[in-house]
Parts: structure tokens; sequence; C-alpha cells
């Protein structure tokens, strides 16, 4: 008998979900600049898809999950994958690796409900389009405060802005996908794996210096966020609104801010306070209707 994983449960089992993709996804960017230290972007991404990889397929043959039918899916799965693994995953070091702090990056990344909303073929409410303003709004007050830093690199911020295209673009794309999320993933990181490592000599080569912190930073990054977090967003964007579910993002600032000062001691401005209670009063405003699950 062919087995899948499903997700079931009650209701209450269902609600940890969001939360625990917004806490996952939050620390990412706190273990890569930590990981970032020890490696170069993209000796740190291959051996974070290679473990991701590896893991995502041993899952496969466990539960005997089918494979795509038709070359056209197979076209599909793995032109998604590069958009939201191989771009995300490659511009989103290179964000960090060029300036842009964890907590700022993961502000701009929560531009993608607007842009969801704006070009989604979802019906959005007036009340989540006042949501969606002022969460938007809330960036910008956040990235203009950054712009004026005296470490502010205009790489960096590109870096950045092609990560937010290629993770809206690719979610767009995963909402048409109904192959088991396992069998999914294996493919779309077998994908990036490829490409990682067909770049990877023409950018910087293999540099790691191995160590504890690192060893830590690699596999967190490489299971619970690329294997674990990754999950429950392909699920969350296979079940609810893509509007809601990607309107998750905006908690993820606020989160990753508290960490980054935590960690790193990188403080914002009372104006980029601002903006990130105007990101939670949107984020309230778009979750009143539609769902997530």
């Amino acid at each position: 008998m062919r087995k899948e994983i499903q997700l079931h449960g009650t209701d209450k089992w269902k609600s940890l979900i969001p939360i625990s993709f917004i806490l996952t996804w939050s620390s990412g960017a706190i273990f890569v600049k930590l990981g970032l230290q020890y490696a170069n972007p993209f000796t740190f991404v291959f051996l974070r898809f290679l473990l991701s990889t590896t893991l995502l397929w041993m899952i496969c043959l466990a539960i005997r999950s089918t494979f795509p039918k038709t070359v056209k899916e197979w076209g599909y799965i793995i032109l998604t994958g590069l958009l939201l693994q191989a771009g995300y995953q490659i511009f989103y070091f290179f964000a960090l690796e060029y300036q842009l702090s964890p907590g700022v990056l993961a502000i701009i990344l929560g531009a993608q409900p607007v842009i969801t909303a704006f070009f989604g073929d979802l019906e959005t409410k007036y009340d989540q389009w006042l949501g969606l303003f002022l969460g938007l709004s809330g960036l910008v007050l956040v990235v203009v405060d950054h712009i004026s830093a005296p470490n502010f690199t205009l790489f960096g911020l590109l870096s950045a802005l092609i990560c937010l295209g290629s993770i809206t673009i690719g979610t767009f794309m995963q909402k048409r996908i109904q192959l088991s999320q396992p069998m999914n993933m294996a493919i779309q990181y077998s994908g990036g794996l490829l490409v990682i490592l067909i770049f990877l000599p023409f950018f910087g080569g293999w540099q790691v210096e191995w160590s504890p912190a690192f060893l830590m930073s690699l596999s967190w990054m490489a299971f619970v966020v690329s294997v674990g977090a990754s999950m429950m967003l392909y699920f969350m964007i296979q079940k609810g609104d893509l509007t809601n579910v990607t309107s998750l993002l905006y908690a993820v600032p606020p989160v990753t801010a508290l960490l980054d000062y935590a960690v790193f001691q990188n403080q914002l401005s009372w104006i980029a306070g601002l903006g990130m209670i105007l990101i939670m009063i949107g984020l309230f405003l778009i979750q009143r209707r539609g769902k997530i699950l």
C-alpha cells in the first residue's frame, strides 16, 4: 500500500502550524548570519541543500512517494524549485553577506503579501487592503531607516529584492502543484543543488571552517528550516488563501529583529519600531478574513 505524508488532526493541532512556521522561519536569518562567519555563501548553501535533499529523498523512499507522471509536470516542479529554492536561497545569502542585517532582510521579504494580493486572483476585502497598506508602510519606514546606515550596500539591497521576487513568483507556481510534499520538495531541492554545484567554483569556491557553531547553524538551516519550515509553508500554500498565508511573513520581522538584537546586538531605531507596529496592525486586519488552513 502506498503511503503518503498527510497532516491531519484537530483544529487546535493545526493552529500550531502557523505559529511553528513563524518561529522557525524567523530564526533562519540569524543562523545564516552565524554560519556565514565560517563559510562563504555558496559553500554554506551547497551544504545546506545537500543535507536537505538527502533527508527528503530518504523520506520519499520510506513512504514510497510516487514520481510526477509527465515531462511537463517534471519541468514545472523543477522551475518552481529554481525560484523557491535556488533563486531565493542564493540571494538570501548574498543579502546577508553584503551587509544587510537579518532583521531588515526579513522586513523586505515581508512585502510578499502585498505583491501576492495585487497580482493574485483571490478576492481581497477592503480591510485586508488596509492591512496590506499599513504593513507596506511599516516596511518602507524600516527600509528607509536602514538605507541611511553607514554599512548599507546597494548589492545587498538588490539581492534582497531578487530574493523577494523569486519567492513571490515561486509561491504562485507552487499553489498549482498537487504532488505529495516530500516528493515535490525532493525534486525542487535536487534542481537547486545542481544549480549551486554549477556556480560554486565561480563564487569563492570551497571555503569553510568547521566548528561547533558552524555545524549547529548548518544543521538548523538544513533540517529545521529547509525541511521543517518549508514543508509547513508548502502545506499552508496548498490548503489556504495565498494572501493570508503569505501575510504570515509580516510576523517574521519582529521576531527576527528580537533575535537579531539578542545575538548580534543590531538595534533598530524608533522609526523602525513604528514600522513594526504598523506591520502587526496590518497583519491583524488581514487575518480577520480568509483562511490559512
